[in-house]
């Protein structure tokens, strides 16, 4: 003890000290903590940090539901891979929320529209091809009322006087409104034909265009055009028009 005194010093009493407080601190702090005795009440508000979470230690069970939205989401943050089968119906997409960029080529087929879901005003014009259609995928009934009218029919006019010898005239007929011409013919009289020259017979394309249609146009009407070149009387030429729906 004598040895002691003679060597201590201020600087070692307080080293010492500084020592066995240490030292006894850490150990009332290891006795005081038992298993799971931290709980939500001794971590103070904000006290967990991204950082004191490790990697994948969050899951569904950590998450109250409605607590994740759309503005805690990064863009593209939620792929294929991330969405259970059959997950989001049509109750979870926003009115015009898929357009055609949403989709994939061929990704919608037959299977995955309602009976009768997919209308005329659905439909662009020229939007849909034949190699859009199955092969004896449309029949009677997929059809609008009146918009494929099988219908074909005759229209007939004569000309409305008789024709002098050496005279020339052209009778004109054309298709109802609405219906198109598919051929036509004529005749120079119903009994002296011999008698009469037909110099044209031609499709006119409407009944305020006379001329002929082009390569892939349409028309409406027939013309004929006639001549008396002998002395026959009361020659009456005929024109006929075939016209469909």
């Amino acid at each position: 003890m004598q040895w002691i005194r003679n060597h201590l010093s201020f600087a070692n009493a307080i080293s010492m000290i500084a020592l066995f407080v240490a030292l006894g601190g850490t150990s009332v702090a290891a006795i005081s903590l038992s298993k799971n005795s931290v709980g939500t009440k001794q971590i103070k508000k904000n006290g967990v940090r991204a950082i004191d979470i490790a990697r994948n230690a969050v899951g569904a069970s950590e998450i109250r539901s409605n607590a994740v939205a759309g503005g805690d989401i990064v863009d593209n943050g939620v792929g294929a891979a991330d969405i259970a089968d059959n997950g989001v119906g049509a109750a979870d997409i926003a009115d015009n929320g898929v357009g055609a960029a949403e989709i994939a080529n061929n990704a919608v087929g037959a299977s995955e529209l309602a009976d009768n879901s997919v209308g005329a005003l659905k439909l662009l014009d020229n939007s849909v091809g034949s190699a859009e259609v199955t092969n004896g995928s449309l029949g009677v009934d997929d059809l609008e009322a009146g918009l494929l009218d099988p219908s074909v029919t005759v229209q007939f006019e004569q000309a409305t006087a008789a024709l002098a010898n050496g005279a020339e005239t052209s009778v004109d007929v054309h298709c109802p409104a609405g219906q198109t011409a598919i051929g036509g013919g004529t005749r120079g009289d119903l009994t002296n034909s011999e008698l009469t020259k037909t110099t044209a017979s031609r499709p006119i394309i409407s009944t305020g265009n006379s001329g002929a249609p082009a390569d892939d146009g349409t028309f409406t009407g027939w013309r004929g055009t006639f001549v008396n070149e002998n002395n026959g009387a009361d020659i009456r030429p005929e024109v006929w028009v075939v016209c469909a729906g």
